[in-house]
Protein backbone atom coordinates (compact mmCIF):
# COMPACT_ATOMS: atom_id res chain seq x y z
CA UNK A 1 0.00 0.00 0.00
CA UNK A 2 1.34 3.54 -0.86
CA UNK A 3 1.96 6.30 1.32
CA UNK A 4 -0.89 8.04 0.43
CA UNK A 5 -3.24 4.86 0.40
CA UNK A 6 -2.67 4.71 3.79
CA UNK A 7 -3.21 8.25 4.51
CA UNK A 8 -6.53 7.73 2.88
CA UNK A 9 -7.14 5.09 4.63
CA UNK A 10 -6.56 6.86 7.88
CA UNK A 11 -8.90 9.60 7.09
CA UNK A 12 -11.69 7.05 6.02
CA UNK A 13 -11.44 5.71 9.25
CA UNK A 14 -11.37 8.67 11.21
CA UNK A 15 -14.34 9.75 9.63
CA UNK A 16 -16.35 6.32 10.24
CA UNK A 17 -15.01 6.24 13.77
CA UNK A 18 -16.45 10.34 14.10
CA UNK A 19 -20.05 9.14 12.93
CA UNK A 20 -20.06 6.55 15.41
CA UNK A 21 -18.76 8.49 18.10
CA UNK A 22 -21.26 11.91 17.02
CA UNK A 23 -18.42 14.13 16.46
CA UNK A 24 -20.04 16.56 14.29
CA UNK A 25 -17.35 19.59 14.13
CA UNK A 26 -14.43 17.03 13.47
CA UNK A 27 -16.87 15.13 10.81
CA UNK A 28 -17.53 18.38 9.37
CA UNK A 29 -13.55 19.49 9.36
CA UNK A 30 -12.51 16.54 7.65
CA UNK A 31 -14.99 17.63 4.82
CA UNK A 32 -14.60 21.10 4.55
CA UNK A 33 -10.58 20.31 3.75
CA UNK A 34 -12.19 17.61 1.34
CA UNK A 35 -12.17 17.85 -2.65
CA UNK A 36 -15.75 17.92 -3.81
CA UNK A 37 -14.63 14.93 -6.23
CA UNK A 38 -13.95 12.64 -2.74
CA UNK A 39 -17.02 13.59 -1.22
CA UNK A 40 -18.75 12.14 -3.74
CA UNK A 41 -17.74 8.64 -2.65
CA UNK A 42 -19.44 9.15 0.55
CA UNK A 43 -22.92 8.48 -0.30
CA UNK A 44 -23.94 9.52 3.28
CA UNK A 45 -22.22 13.15 3.15
CA UNK A 46 -25.30 14.35 0.72
CA UNK A 47 -27.71 13.93 3.66
CA UNK A 48 -25.67 15.37 6.24
CA UNK A 49 -27.42 18.44 7.81
CA UNK A 50 -25.52 18.30 11.10
CA UNK A 51 -29.09 20.05 13.44
CA UNK A 52 -31.19 16.77 12.13
CA UNK A 53 -27.93 14.45 12.43
CA UNK A 54 -27.29 15.31 15.85
CA UNK A 55 -31.02 14.43 16.94
CA UNK A 56 -31.31 10.98 15.03
CA UNK A 57 -28.18 10.19 16.32
CA UNK A 58 -29.20 10.44 19.96
CA UNK A 59 -32.30 8.59 18.70
CA UNK A 60 -30.48 5.62 16.61
CA UNK A 61 -27.41 5.24 18.79
CA UNK A 62 -27.61 7.27 22.43
CA UNK A 63 -30.85 6.90 23.47
CA UNK A 64 -32.86 3.24 24.46
CA UNK A 65 -36.56 3.40 22.70
CA UNK A 66 -38.13 2.42 19.56
CA UNK A 67 -35.34 3.53 16.83
CA UNK A 68 -31.91 2.47 19.33
CA UNK A 69 -29.46 0.62 17.76
CA UNK A 70 -26.93 -0.10 19.85
CA UNK A 71 -23.13 0.66 18.90
CA UNK A 72 -21.51 -1.65 21.15
CA UNK A 73 -19.96 -4.85 20.01
CA UNK A 74 -20.98 -6.74 23.33
CA UNK A 75 -24.78 -6.31 22.40
CA UNK A 76 -24.53 -8.68 19.77
CA UNK A 77 -22.58 -11.24 20.79
CA UNK A 78 -24.17 -14.47 21.06
CA UNK A 79 -26.26 -15.31 23.88
CA UNK A 80 -26.79 -18.24 26.29
CA UNK A 81 -25.67 -19.68 29.82
CA UNK A 82 -22.28 -18.14 29.56
CA UNK A 83 -23.08 -14.61 28.14
CA UNK A 84 -21.76 -12.71 30.96
CA UNK A 85 -18.25 -14.54 31.05
CA UNK A 86 -17.37 -14.08 27.43
CA UNK A 87 -18.59 -10.58 27.26
CA UNK A 88 -16.30 -10.11 30.31
CA UNK A 89 -13.74 -12.10 28.27
CA UNK A 90 -13.94 -10.08 24.89
CA UNK A 91 -14.01 -6.82 27.17
CA UNK A 92 -10.77 -7.88 29.01
CA UNK A 93 -9.11 -8.82 25.80
CA UNK A 94 -10.03 -5.59 24.13
CA UNK A 95 -8.70 -3.85 26.77
CA UNK A 96 -6.01 -5.82 27.11
CA UNK A 97 -5.13 -4.60 23.27
CA UNK A 98 -5.24 -1.47 23.67
CA UNK A 99 -3.09 -1.00 26.71
CA UNK A 100 -0.51 -3.25 24.97
CA UNK A 101 -0.48 -0.50 21.95
CA UNK A 102 -0.89 2.44 24.16
CA UNK A 103 -4.37 3.42 22.70
CA UNK A 104 -5.84 5.66 26.06
CA UNK A 105 -9.34 6.47 23.37
CA UNK A 106 -11.88 4.68 25.46
CA UNK A 107 -10.09 6.65 28.87
CA UNK A 108 -9.77 10.16 27.27
CA UNK A 109 -13.17 10.10 25.78
CA UNK A 110 -14.72 8.16 29.12
CA UNK A 111 -16.78 5.93 26.38
CA UNK A 112 -16.37 1.39 26.70
CA UNK A 113 -14.18 -0.03 24.98
CA UNK A 114 -16.33 -2.06 22.59
CA UNK A 115 -17.93 1.04 21.68
CA UNK A 116 -18.36 0.66 17.82
CA UNK A 117 -16.54 4.34 17.09
CA UNK A 118 -13.42 3.06 20.07
CA UNK A 119 -12.96 -0.30 18.11
CA UNK A 120 -13.07 2.13 14.57
CA UNK A 121 -11.00 4.56 16.31
CA UNK A 122 -8.39 2.01 17.25
CA UNK A 123 -8.28 0.99 13.96
CA UNK A 124 -7.33 4.38 12.97
CA UNK A 125 -4.81 4.45 15.30
CA UNK A 126 -3.03 1.19 14.17
CA UNK A 127 -3.23 2.56 10.65
CA UNK A 128 -1.24 5.33 12.20
CA UNK A 129 1.69 3.33 13.21
CA UNK A 130 1.80 1.20 10.44
CA UNK A 131 2.82 4.40 8.14
CA UNK A 132 5.61 5.59 11.46
CA UNK A 133 6.62 2.01 10.66
CA UNK A 134 6.58 2.55 7.00
CA UNK A 135 8.59 5.86 7.26
CA UNK A 136 10.94 4.25 10.08
CA UNK A 137 11.59 1.33 7.25
CA UNK A 138 10.68 -0.89 10.39
CA UNK A 139 8.89 -4.03 8.89
CA UNK A 140 8.70 -6.39 11.73
CA UNK A 141 6.47 -4.12 13.11
CA UNK A 142 4.49 -3.55 10.63
CA UNK A 143 3.61 -6.92 10.08
CA UNK A 144 2.80 -6.91 14.16
CA UNK A 145 0.59 -3.77 13.45
CA UNK A 146 -0.88 -6.11 10.20
CA UNK A 147 -1.70 -8.79 12.33
CA UNK A 148 -3.33 -7.27 14.80
CA UNK A 149 -5.92 -4.98 12.79
CA UNK A 150 -6.65 -8.45 11.16
CA UNK A 151 -7.83 -9.44 14.22
CA UNK A 152 -9.48 -6.96 15.37
CA UNK A 153 -11.05 -6.70 12.25
CA UNK A 154 -11.90 -10.53 11.98
CA UNK A 155 -13.20 -10.51 15.64
CA UNK A 156 -14.70 -7.21 16.74
CA UNK A 157 -15.89 -6.19 13.36
CA UNK A 158 -17.13 -8.67 10.81
CA UNK A 159 -18.88 -11.32 13.23
CA UNK A 160 -21.21 -8.68 14.30
CA UNK A 161 -21.87 -7.02 10.72
CA UNK A 162 -24.90 -8.93 9.91
CA UNK A 163 -26.36 -9.20 13.31
CA UNK A 164 -25.88 -5.60 13.20
CA UNK A 165 -27.59 -4.60 9.63
CA UNK A 166 -30.28 -7.28 10.83
CA UNK A 167 -31.11 -5.01 13.84
CA UNK A 168 -30.80 -1.70 12.48
CA UNK A 169 -32.54 -2.18 9.31
CA UNK A 170 -36.49 -1.52 10.82
CA UNK A 171 -34.63 1.21 13.09
CA UNK A 172 -32.73 3.24 11.46
CA UNK A 173 -35.06 5.98 9.50
CA UNK A 174 -32.56 8.74 8.53
CA UNK A 175 -30.98 8.30 4.92
CA UNK A 176 -27.88 9.62 6.62
CA UNK A 177 -27.61 7.05 9.10
CA UNK A 178 -28.62 4.12 6.38
CA UNK A 179 -26.46 5.04 4.08
CA UNK A 180 -23.57 5.60 6.63
CA UNK A 181 -24.57 2.28 8.12
CA UNK A 182 -24.50 0.35 4.50
CA UNK A 183 -21.18 2.15 3.20
CA UNK A 184 -19.40 0.92 6.97
CA UNK A 185 -20.58 -2.59 6.99
CA UNK A 186 -19.39 -2.42 2.82
CA UNK A 187 -16.00 -1.02 3.69
CA UNK A 188 -15.46 -3.45 6.72
CA UNK A 189 -16.11 -6.34 4.48
CA UNK A 190 -13.71 -5.28 1.97
CA UNK A 191 -11.23 -4.30 4.49
CA UNK A 192 -11.30 -7.36 5.44
CA UNK A 193 -10.80 -8.94 2.28
CA UNK A 194 -7.72 -7.01 1.86
CA UNK A 195 -6.17 -7.81 5.11
CA UNK A 196 -6.89 -11.58 5.35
Amino acid sequence: MTKEEQHGQLVLINILSCIWLGEWDRYEEFFRNMDDNLKENFPFHSHYNQEDVKLWYENHFFIPGDYFVSPYFSSYIKKGHDEHEERKKDLLCLIGLYEKTGFLYPLEKEIYPDHFGCITAFLGSLIQESIKADAEKDEDYKGKLAELKRFVICHYILPILPILEKNAHPKIKHTFFKEFLTFYIKMMQEEWREVA
